[in-house]
């Protein structure tokens, strides 16, 4: 049982859950009315003579609970999402995509075909496998985190499945391509996307990158957010300290917007990439300075765990994947190592 206000709403929500398991929620005016209402609800539970049940008739909550899954997006974005996600706009928009297609379908009653339609008429309307499979996490998750709060006797979607992506692969993020893309970049611009290319981070890890994180002494820097939620450590070559070097303390963010001096985000930094990588006539992704990252460290030998470390994977399996593209030449040279080792 809870009491907390919906500032968007302007309004006090006193939520609780009855003995029978049946969960209700009462929109009151202020909070006064709300700890009132609280106060009453926990007395009545209390009473050995279950005049709970009376006093939720009277309240008109009888056999009233969540029941459209626009109501239950909602709660869920309020109660859960804001508080464990990082980022809220992804979620946001990924709620609200669900929500216009499923609208007020009781939340009891949506099953694994309504799920299949959505997914059909998702395909028709262009959207990739990989997009529906976002759809897809984030409905399931919102559907576990509803019957464990008690908003559902049970979880209709356990047999929802997601679609089998084409793993994208891309042009090989070359030295070469790299550097004439970085030729054609604003000179501003530059340290922040050597950052990039030295380190294998995310961009939205340089983008909210702080000074604090930065121990120049031994050389470096603590990514704190990471998408797995994990702390780790990044080590700075000498490229890399360069890069910190050449951007001036004007703030606590290290690298920002040269213009208007505020923090990058993820669409501003991409803008003076793509213009660059257009006139290279390349399709080389920003994300793609962190395969080369983990591609360089793979041949040049470095263990496949101390990779999947630094760059914060939860697997070395996945990093193998999805990051350690080898060169003909440099597989063929790597297994001539090991065959002349071995002949002594």
């Amino acid at each position: 049982m809870s009491v907390r206000h919906r500032a968007d709403r302007g309004t006090w929500i006193v939520d609780t859950v009855w003995p029978d398991k049946v969960r209700t929620r009462i929109n009151a005016p202020d909070k006064s009315t709300a700890a009132k209402i609280d106060l009453k609800i926990r007395a009545a539970m209390i009473d050995e003579k279950r005049v709970w049940k009376k006093l939720r008739t009277e309240l008109g909550l009888e056999g009233k609970r969540l029941q459209g899954f626009s109501e239950l997006a909602d709660v869920y974005f309020q109660d859960y999402v804001i508080s464990h996600n990082r980022d809220l706009t992804f979620k946001k928009y990924r709620l609200g995509a669900l929500k216009r297609y499923f609208k007020n379908i009781s939340i009891d009653t949506l099953s694994v075909q309504d799920v299949d339609v959505f997914i059909s008429a998702r395909k028709r309307g262009g959207a990739s496998n990989g997009t529906i499979n976002r759809d897809i996490a984030v409905l399931r998750h919102m559907y576990v985190w509803a019957h464990s709060r008690g908003y559902i006797a049970e979880n209709p979607l356990y047999g929802v499945t997601k679609l089998k992506e084409i793993e994208y692969v891309g042009e090989r993020p070359d030295d070469s391509t790299i550097d004439t893309i970085f030729s054609y970049l604003p000179v501003a611009v530059i340290p922040a996307f050597t950052f990039l290319r030295e380190t294998g981070c995310r961009s939205s890890e340089a983008t909210s990158l702080t000074w604090g994180q930065v121990d120049y002494t031994r050389a470096i820097v603590t990514i704190k957010q990471t998408k797995n939620g994990r702390m780790r450590q990044v080590p700075l070559a000498a490229a890399a300290l360069a890069a910190l070097s050449a951007m001036p303390r004007c703030s606590q963010t290290v690298f920002y917007h040269p213009n208007m001096l505020t923090p990058w985000d993820k669409w501003s930094i991409m803008k003076p990439w793509m213009r660059a990588r257009n006139k290279a006539n390349s399709k080389l992704r920003i994300h793609d300075l962190r395969h080369a990252y983990a591609i360089k460290l793979a041949e040049a030998g470095c263990p496949m765990h101390f990779i999947s470390e630094v760059l914060g994977h939860s697997s070395i399996e996945f990093t193998r994947k999805r990051y350690a593209r080898f060169s003909p030449e440099s597989a063929s040279r790597a297994v001539l190592r090991v065959l002349e080792a071995a002949r002594g």
